[in-house]
């Protein structure tokens, strides 16, 4: 099979043929049709995962995914060979991917049906950005709170600024074009312009400060002036609050883990068109270093490569 893979350590990711991977006990293997490119995904081809996770080489990059189920290992039930699913290759090691034609992922974590109304290219865009989000959120009490969103453009605030104003969260979120500003517009967000400094436009619409910040782009020692004094500060960013040295906040790191009650439950207000899934553009897996390479530059929603 075609997958986009680090053969060996300090090696940069290429398209390699692999042998098709057979799925162990509790696992499915997936005919990949879509797979959306994530920040974890350029942070694993960098090596800078190195230190989390053990690099099984070849590695192939790719967390999120859908398609249909192509092979059942042992010990499998609620699933058989055709059905659509989507999910995130979620192990304690990284392997298998989704950059790539097949991956296996186990299912008690990750993966889960695909609604009829869901297309794969949503599917794919929503396990590990849906996750965040809804992890991001859960540190924060939303209810009537004031919520900055930085670099809430792509696919983890896209679907955050949606969540947390459907949570009742005032929500205020940064876009860089005025296109940009007015989608997040539409998906409840108050837009503010960054492009001449966070500060004033924040302020602006929050003087006395935010309740909460989600840190999903940016500079953190610009973000945390604009919280008041013990709101919290959000980040799938940063690993300590000694990297951000505000001690007047209550500091929240963000690892994403998912599950299958998770991904079901943002899958149904998907599919029933209560939250959007933005896509911005798509990739043949044969063009892949075009999608990796374009990820985080003026995206409005998620980038997803796709399996003809």
């Amino acid at each position: 099979m075609k997958a986009f893979a680090i053969h060996e350590s300090g090696a940069a990711p290429e398209l390699h043929e692999l042998p098709v991977p057979e799925p162990g006990v509790g696992e499915v293997r997936v005919r990949v049709t879509a797979a959306s490119v994530n920040g974890f995904d350029l942070a694993v081809a960098a090596g800078y995962m190195a230190p989390y996770f053990e690099y099984r080489f070849p590695v192939v990059i790719g967390r999120d995914f859908a398609g249909t189920v192509d092979a059942i290992g042992p010990g499998i039930e609620g699933f058989a060979t055709g059905d659509r699913v989507f999910g995130v290759v979620s192990r304690a090691h990284l392997a298998d991917g989704t950059f790539a034609e097949f991956t296996t992922v186990p299912v008690l974590s990750a993966v889960t049906h695909t609604p009829d109304d869901l297309s794969d290219l949503e599917a794919a865009a929503l396990g590990h950005t849906g996750t965040t989000a809804l992890a991001c959120l859960d540190a924060i009490d939303l209810p009537g709170a004031t919520v900055l969103i930085v670099g809430a453009t792509g696919g983890v605030g896209t679907l955050a600024i949606q969540l947390a104003a459907r949570a009742g969260a005032r929500v205020i979120a940064t876009g860089r074009t005025e296109a940009g500003r007015q989608r997040l517009a539409g998906l409840g967000a108050e837009p503010v312009d960054y492009t001449g400094g966070l500060a004033g436009p924040v302020h602006a619409l929050a003087p006395d400060g935010v309740d909460a910040a989600i840190h999903l782009a940016g500079d953190p020692q610009e973000i945390a002036p604009l919280v008041r004094d013990g709101g919290v500060f959000v980040s799938p960013i940063l690993m300590s609050a000694e990297q951000l040295g505000d001690e007047r906040l209550e500091f929240a790191p963000i690892a994403a883990y998912p599950d299958q009650a998770g991904l079901a439950a943002l899958a149904e207000l998907a599919a029933s068109g209560e939250l959007e899934v933005l896509l911005d553009r798509q990739y043949p897996l044969h063009r892949v270093h075009e999608a990796t390479g374009a990820w985080g530059r003026s995206t409005l929603g998620n980038l997803v490569v796709t399996n003809d």
